[in-house]
């Protein structure tokens, strides 16, 4: 059938609204279960938009499903925030202690977006809009970026040891506080006990701040942390 420029104008506006009338809450809330169903098999349980597993007994692994802002107009559109979350580093303790069943993706000390894993350009993020694109679409390869990109990562980050061993190898990951390698993993060898390391560690950023002539309140800071810290 052959539609004239009246029939296809209408048609267009049908599609328009049926595009503005979508179920926001209703349309991630199929996606996240979509993952979750194949997700919980690797440990991951599901708290709101949140999926979440710990490993080595308490660091989180984070999947998040967050949508835009609505005085953005940006309500349609969803991108999934990643997290690694090792307590003593977001504490700045070496025995913290989690009192949480789970952790959001702001709480974690590393953090990512899905697509903006595995390259240099970390604005590369994906977006997805719940407008155009079908959510069993949007589940399908939000599961194949997770198994591919992010799953293996999760698991080479899945102990303390491993992070010391493998962060560096997985820049792209950590898009917040990568300047903040060398303090993080001074709060690792204090919390597994290796005092030595950590002070090492923690004098060798220390230095690094002050020839990087880093904000005054930064290194004040790290004069209080050291001394709490018994360094």
């Amino acid at each position: 059938m052959i539609f004239g420029d009246k029939h296809r104008t209408m048609i267009g506006d049908i599609f328009s609204k049926a595009e503005k009338n979508i179920n926001v809450t209703e349309t991630i809330n199929l996606i996240e279960n979509q993952v979750y169903k194949e997700l919980k098999d690797f440990g991951f349980r599901k708290h709101g938009r949140t999926l979440h597993r710990f490993v080595s007994d308490d660091i989180s692994h984070v999947v998040f499903f967050q949508c835009g802002q609505a005085y953005r107009e940006e309500t349609h559109l969803m991108w999934v925030r990643l997290g690694i979350r090792i307590p003593e580093c977001v504490e700045r303790v070496f025995n913290p202690v989690n009192d949480k069943k789970y952790y959001h993706e702001y709480d974690c000390n590393m953090r990512s977006d899905l697509g903006a894993v595995k390259t240099r350009n970390k604005n590369k993020n994906k977006t997805f809009n719940l407008r155009k694109d079908d959510p069993e679409n949007i589940s399908r390869e939000i599961l194949a970026i997770l198994k591919k990109d992010v799953l293996p990562i999760f698991d080479n980050f899945s102990s303390r040891q491993a992070v010391i061993d493998h962060r560096r190898d997985y820049p792209y990951f950590d898009t917040l506080n990568s300047r903040l390698i060398l303090l993080e993993e001074a709060m690792i060898y204090g919390h597994m006990g290796e005092l030595d390391m950590a002070r090492e560690t923690f004098d060798t950023y220390y230095k690094q701040s002050c020839k990087e002539k880093i904000c005054p309140q930064h290194i004040e800071y790290l004069d209080k942390l050291r001394i709490d810290l018994g360094l």
